[in-house]
């Protein structure tokens, strides 16, 4: 992190100052060549000519070197001789103003009141210019002022009558107060740019630390990633392994182990799904696809999956008989209305768990409240940050990750809903969320009932898996064999093309892992494979990557995308549909 010391700081004040001398070098010289004429022509005919020509010719000389200096300036200067060119331009500054302290005395008339007030006014001038061109560098301005001033003062207390001594004690008193206010200005000037700078440093600190910021969350976004591909890939075998054994046995008791087994594997890809959710978001691939649908079919999904887990807590759940239709995303509004009940029901311990719609107009209003623990009024805004949980400081996991209503704000803003919270500690909470009320013409149809074709009987169709992971092969293989596809099992898209050729037939489906050997990946699998069969088949990715360039990349692909550990349900539901396609095409045939 860059910071200054004091003689650093010192150092970029000094080289402030003179630059902004450098800076009006040119203006000042011009105007004391003017002042210069004019005094030579006003005075030609009052004092000696010779005197006023020598006067003349050397403080031309002074000018041009100063030039000279301002040149040099221009084409050499750097850092590190910063207080070089600032006693060049003292020294300079000095001579110009002796100049004009001998002229106000050599060339002071022995009569003629209105010529020696003549001198003195271009004197005077010369030193109120100096206020606004020198005060940035005292050094420059006391050896110019004084130096101009002083002579003609003495050389008026000398003339010895009150008119002159008067002028005398003026030009005084006018050296003192001028030399005063520059000084004040210069402290304010210094003080101005000390500030400056600092502020400067505060911005450059800013950035610094906001750069190592974005760097350590870049590299916890690269080791989550990582990490959750590798964990994602054991979990998803799990998940495949106990699926099939939950289709093959039938015994009571091994079934129940069974189910034990499904139940800490489904904690486990709810905890892994969850921090998934959280990457996606931030990514920006989560896609908004509003449309127009009834809320009954998406509470009936809701009854089937909590009321078990309600009634296992002892409590009860009440939900609505609701027969209106909302536009938003159904996918995502399912997502919010979990994470309100899995929270009611994580922190209600007896009670009820409600659920209600209410009409306001054009919108409806979705609230989930519960009889729980309650949540204090300071807390209300704090309990949508990420990892932020309640009442739990040991980190419980059967509490959750602190991430679900974090999830809910980032995704109902993705939604353009507003949310809300009402609660009092020990009185339970309200969560909410307002949507677009529409109207359906066809209620069966967006209601997403089942078309009489998804009834149809399932046949055997051949699916291609492509996998570089053994277990994830063995585990889909067995568990696709027990739905009744055939299946090729390969690790890359070279095995699955001589396989496809060897069987003579043309896949009805693939299922495809995103990152293969080599730096392959399933989206070229697939191309290869429609490019040889000179057909497109359904075709799934199935990835664990949440890194958010590779998920950029997947949703680029244009295929369906399930992310690791994925459930089997959506496999099947996957596969049911090319079962029904295949189904379709062979009574067309």
């Amino acid at each position: 992190m860059t910071t200054f010391g004091d003689r650093d700081r010192d150092h970029q004040i000094l080289m402030e100052q003179v630059r902004g001398l450098y800076h009006s070098l040119l203006p000042i010289l011009a105007a004391n060549l003017v002042v210069s004429l004019a005094l030579l022509y006003g005075l030609w005919s009052v004092v000696s000519q010779t005197v006023l020509a020598v006067w003349f010719g050397l403080m031309v000389f002074s000018l041009v070197l100063r030039t000279i200096s301002y040149a040099v300036y221009r084409r050499r200067f750097s850092e590190d001789q910063v207080r070089r060119y600032a006693w060049y331009f003292v020294i300079g500054t000095g001579v110009t103003g002796m100049l004009w302290g001998a002229g106000g005395v050599l060339l002071f008339p022995a009569q003629g009141l209105e010529y020696q007030l003549f001198i003195l006014f271009v004197l005077v001038g010369m030193g109120a210019g100096a206020v606004s061109s020198l005060t940035a560098y005292m050094p420059a301005f006391l050896v110019f002022f004084p130096t101009s001033m002083l002579p003609i003062g003495v050389r008026l207390f000398m003339v010895g009558d009150p008119i002159h001594v008067a002028l005398g004690v003026m030009s005084l008193a006018y050296v003192i107060a001028l030399s005063y206010f520059a000084l004040a200005i210069n402290r304010t000037l210094k003080q101005s740019l000390k500030l400056r700078f600092e502020n400067i440093d505060l911005v450059e600190q800013l950035r610094e630390q906001k750069e190592e910021a974005e760097m350590a969350n870049q590299s916890k976004s690269r080791f989550l990633a990582a990490a959750s591909h590798d964990l994602r890939q054991p979990l998803h075998a799990l998940s495949l392994f106990t699926s099939v054994l939950d289709e093959s046995i039938e015994q009571p008791k091994p079934r129940k182990v069974v189910g034990q087994i499904k139940a800490s594997v489904q904690a486990l890809q709810s905890l892994f799904n969850t921090l998934l959710d959280i990457s996606r978001l931030e990514a920006g691939v989560m896609k908004v696809e509003k449309t127009g649908f009834h809320l009954q079919a998406l509470f009936d999904r809701l009854v089937n999956d909590f009321d078990p887990q309600a009634s296992e807590k002892g409590l009860r759940i009440i939900w609505p008989t609701c027969s209106l239709a909302v536009y938003t995303d159904p996918t995502l509004l399912e997502q919010i209305l979990r994470n309100y009940l899995a929270n009611a029901l994580r922190y209600t311990e007896q009670g009820e768990i409600r659920l209600e719609c209410q009409q306001d107009g054009e919108l409806l209003h979705i609230r989930v409240s519960d009889t729980g623990v309650g949540i204090p009024e300071e807390e209300h805004k704090a309990i949508f940050e990420e990892f932020h949980q309640l009442d739990n400081p040991e980190r419980d996991r059967d509490k959750g990750l602190g991430l679900g209503l974090a999830i809910v704000q980032r995704t109902a803003k993705l939604l353009e809903h507003p949310i809300g919270v009402e609660s009092v500690p020990g009185m339970g909470a309200i969560f909410s969320i307002a949507v677009e009320r529409c109207e359906l013409v066809d209620s069966e149809l967006l209601n997403g009932e089942e078309s009489p074709g998804a009834r149809a009987a399932e046949r055997t169709v051949l699916i291609v898996v492509i996998d570089d992971e053994v277990s994830v092969r063995e585990g889909m293989q067995s568990l696709l064999e027990i739905w009744g596809c055939k299946v090729i099992s390969v690790a890359d898209q070279t095995e699955a093309l001589a396989q496809i050729r060897l069987t003579g037939r043309v896949p009805d489906g693939i299922i495809a892992d995103y990152r293969l050997r080599e730096q392959h990946t399933g989206v070229g699998a697939i191309h290869a494979i429609y490019a040889d069969c000179d057909s497109e088949m359904p075709a799934l990715i199935v990835t664990g990557d949440i890194a958010t360039e590779r998920l950029h990349k997947v949703n680029r692909s244009g295929f369906q995308v399930l992310h690791k550990p994925v459930a089997p349900a959506r496999l099947r539901a996957f596969v049911r549909n090319i079962q029904i396609q295949a189904k379709a095409q062979a009574s067309l045939g």
